[in-house]
């Protein structure tokens, strides 16, 4: 495979094992370090190269974040770096991080599941998935019948990947095999996976690799959120908390919006791609300059009609009633 196909693939770093980071989060700060005069806020995030980024990346390092957020006695913020959602909430459960900003499905399954956590905000909306296959492969997605398609279960991935077969008429011939993005993309270059699925810069990067777009989300209404989530017991520990996150998350991206360049700038350097691509994934509306906007909600929405449909969730639950308004 030529170096240029490898580069996504390199970048896509395992990072450390959710126990791991549990457990040093839990050594470090058995609790917020509550205190009279502040605290430590504990947000657990993915990351898919080890580094905080995107827009609360943006944020913590132009300090608006924190700027936001002492009002309600933030003093510090510390980052807990995952490899799935699914690992952020289980520290968000755990109580080994405060927020947790993940994809729809972790967060709209810890709900369900009885979890008393609740939806503060939308940090980005109308994320788009892409169904990638291997260069010279299968070009639509009826193609794939016996062939080996990858995603990571429980993850947005998974579920764009099993509403594309679905869309296609084809969620009864083809099944999703639960692999973790890394090793997915490896079997991908390899030839043995045929088709996987993923977003951002790393989808685009394929693309002008030569590898197959086969379908998109976003041509299927099936674009993804950020929901950041808190337990109900840490919000009634800090009064006024929900107020100051959704200004923060506001500020944030009011910030991003004014200064574009900068961003994606930023962004490429994070990701190690040109500019240009940074852009093509991260589109100035994927920045709501409210905290839950009517789009992104609908949007969640879907995915959780979707979940409950195909019985991914242990029960129905009300979003409107998750929802916590400032």
């Amino acid at each position: 495979m030529p170096s240029s196909r490898r580069a996504p693939l390199r970048r896509l770093v395992l990072l450390v094992s959710a126990s791991a980071v549990l457990a040093a989060c839990g050594d470090a700060a058995a609790s917020s370090d509550a205190a009279a005069d502040g605290f430590t806020l504990r947000v657990g995030l993915t990351s898919v190269n080890g580094t905080v980024q995107g827009n609360l990346g943006w944020g913590d390092e132009k300090g608006l974040l924190l700027d936001a957020l002492r009002p309600a006695g933030v003093e510090k913020i510390d980052f807990a770096l995952f490899q799935s959602g699914k690992d952020v909430t289980a520290a968000l459960l755990s109580g080994a991080v405060d927020v947790a900003v993940t994809g729809d499905n972790p967060a709209l399954t810890a709900r369900s599941n009885g979890a008393e956590t609740r939806l503060l905000a939308l940090s980005t909306i109308s994320g788009d998935t892409w169904l990638i296959g291997r260069p010279d492969g299968p070009t639509r997605t009826e193609d794939l019948v016996g062939k080996v398609v990858a995603a990571p279960e429980g993850t947005i991935r998974d579920r764009v990947a099993k509403g594309l077969l679905q869309e296609a008429g084809a969620d009864d011939e083809i099944k999703v095999s639960n692999v973790a993005t890394p090793e997915a993309l490896a079997g991908l270059a390899s030839g043995s996976v045929d088709a996987t699925t993923v977003g951002g810069t790393t989808a685009i990067e394929l693309e002008r690799q030569g590898y197959v777009v086969i379908d998109k989300a976003s041509d299927h209404g099936l674009e993804s959120t950020e929901p950041n989530t808190a337990l109900q017991s840490f919000l009634d520990e800090h009064p006024g908390f929900v107020e100051a996150w959704t200004a923060a998350v506001v500020s944030v991206n009011e910030h991003i919006r004014d200064n574009g360049a900068d961003y994606w700038a930023y962004s490429a350097k994070k990701d190690e791609v040109d500019a240009d691509i940074a852009e093509a994934a991260e589109p100035l509306e994927h920045f709501p300059t409210e905290p839950l906007p009517a789009e992104g909600l609908k949007q969640l929405s879907g995915t959780y009609e979707y979940l409950l449909d195909t019985d991914s969730l242990e029960g129905p639950f009300d979003i409107e009633k998750w929802v916590i308004e400032p």
